[in-house]
């Protein structure tokens, strides 16, 4: 299962290699054949995504690391990230090849060797990390003594599984331990009280992070390509961005938020 794990934060890695350098370098982004919907927003969505899981996923797989084994309940979390991440990269490998396929690499450079280069090592570390996501899921079901998924109601969420690996933080390092176990327990206590928690609101609360997440995209896109040329359509374009960011989330928590067990209701914890 950790191998599994290892082989897809691999395959993550050379996913953001992929995106990044086709997107964000002017040099090479214009000569991406993937550079234009549909494609690109099925690029756009993954990278919304992927990150937000694999760091998730990442923790689970921290969390329990000084525990003689793993709990069955973290296995089951940790393979549905590492399933979900992967979904969402072999979706973008698959639409970025199927640019390549139709529309071909732009003139004046028919062919770009290093676009090429990570297309195909994302879409073989994608591949290698699906068949050992595989293999762990099945080995993990076979040694369940019943043939149903476990459940992971009750269990500890998100938000505990980073608490937790915050309270794990080196008690050699004083400082640093004291402060690490400050923000976990305010970081449970803002969780377990507040109006503006995931457990209390999460659809609320995932619109609210998107759309911060659009603003700041807009920004981005302001410092690359220069001050909008009037307040109105700088307005418009923020809102633009951080409605359709905001939107992707609310879909991106519909689809798996339950499936990797984000967050439990209060009432039942």
């Amino acid at each position: 299962m950790l191998d599994a794990a290892n082989a897809t934060f691999v395959a993550v890695i050379c996913f953001g290699l992929l995106t990044g350098i086709s997107t964000q370098l002017q040099t090479v982004g214009p000569q991406a054949p993937w550079d234009v919907d549909p494609y690109d927003a099925v690029a756009s969505f993954a990278t919304m995504i992927v990150p937000i899981v694999a760091a998730l996923t990442g923790v689970r797989y921290l969390r329990w690391r000084h525990e003689v084994a793993y709990p069955s309940f973290a296995l089951v979390e940790i393979v549905r990230g590492c399933a979900v991440a992967l979904f969402a990269v072999a979706a973008t490998d698959t639409a970025y090849l199927v640019a390549v396929l139709r529309r071909g690499f732009p003139t004046p450079a028919p062919f770009r060797p290093e676009l090429a280069g990570l297309l195909g090592l994302s879409v073989v570390t994608v591949a290698l990390a699906a068949w050992r996501s595989a293999g762990a899921w099945s080995s993990q079901r076979r040694s369940r003594r019943r043939p149903d998924d476990i459940t992971l109601s009750g269990q500890p969420d998100a938000v505990d599984d980073v608490a937790e690996l915050l309270r794990s933080a080196p008690a050699n390092l004083a400082p640093l331990h004291g402060l690490c176990v400050r923000a976990a327990d305010l970081l449970v206590a803002w969780a377990g009280s507040s109006a503006l928690s995931p457990r209390r609101h999460p659809w609320l609360f995932v619109a609210a992070v998107s759309f911060g997440a659009g603003v700041a995209a807009a920004a981005s896109e302001f410092v690359h390509e220069g001050l909008p040329p009037s307040v109105g359509v700088g307005i418009l374009v923020v809102a633009l961005f951080g409605g359709i960011v905001a939107t992707g989330g609310l879909i991106g928590y519909a689809l798996v938020g339950r499936y990797l067990h984000l967050v439990h209701s209060p009432r039942r914890a």
